[in-house]
């Protein structure tokens, strides 16, 4: 990771460490929601507990990463974007990390016919957040590389928008056995897994501009 950043190596082991924090904890984090569906619940609540420290010591690479850019005058001209990027990155894992949260405390009830549907869903809207942990990765040592990641951003993105509008059909409109509460809670825990996506999306965005200056 030396392309923007090639005289900062401190600087650049803090970033390293800080997206492979973010990158193990999205990976866990699809672990974990398949754990739910497949009824495996001291598997899921290992890789919650797993999660919840990935995000803690990301949280405290962010600190020291922010604090760096600030005392050492860092890419003066890109570093309000460049941590912006950063603490964009770092809401993947956040967000992640409420939702399993959400799982443990509430404990929906998962028709078998919908089981399916939910973890394809999750397998899209994880896609999309492993693309946009690598264009951040990438972006550090060839910024113009980024965009084949960003492409696919956006292309899960949109794949994860698909899946989440079908598994809703399916929860409101077929006969599964459930009543409006467990269909609303249904519907809640859609949206939470769908906007991991739409959090990579957020990333993609940034760095589409961030290109574009560094580029420049």
């Amino acid at each position: 990771m030396k392309g923007i950043l090639k005289t900062a190596g401190a600087v650049i082991r803090q970033i390293d460490n800080f997206i492979n924090e973010i990158e193990n904890g999205l990976l866990l984090f699809r672990e974990a929601v398949n754990n739910y569906t497949d009824g495996r619940e001291s598997d899921f609540e290992t890789r919650l507990r797993l999660v919840e420290e990935k995000e803690s010591a990301a949280d405290n690479l962010q600190r020291g990463i922010e604090n760096d850019f600030l005392v050492h005058s860092l890419l003066p001209q890109f570093a309000s974007d460049v941590l912006h990027l950063l603490d964009k990155t770092d809401d993947l894992l956040d967000k992640a990390k409420y939702v399993l949260q959400q799982f443990s405390v509430e404990r929906p009830q998962m028709p078998d016919t919908i089981k399916a549907d939910f973890k394809s869903l999750n397998e899209m809207s994880a896609e999309a957040t492993m693309e946009a942990v690598a264009a951040v990765r990438v972006f550090f040592t060839a910024p113009e590389s980024a965009k084949e990641h960003i492409n696919k951003i956006y292309f899960y993105e949109r794949e994860s928008d698909r899946a989440a509008n079908d598994l809703r059909r399916v929860i409101f409109q077929q006969t599964l056995g459930i009543d409006l509460a467990q269909q609303e809670q249904l519907r809640y825990f859609t949206r939470h897994v769908e906007q991991l996506s739409d959090a990579a999306e957020d990333v993609a965005d940034i760095l589409s501009l961030l290109i574009i200056k560094v580029m420049l």
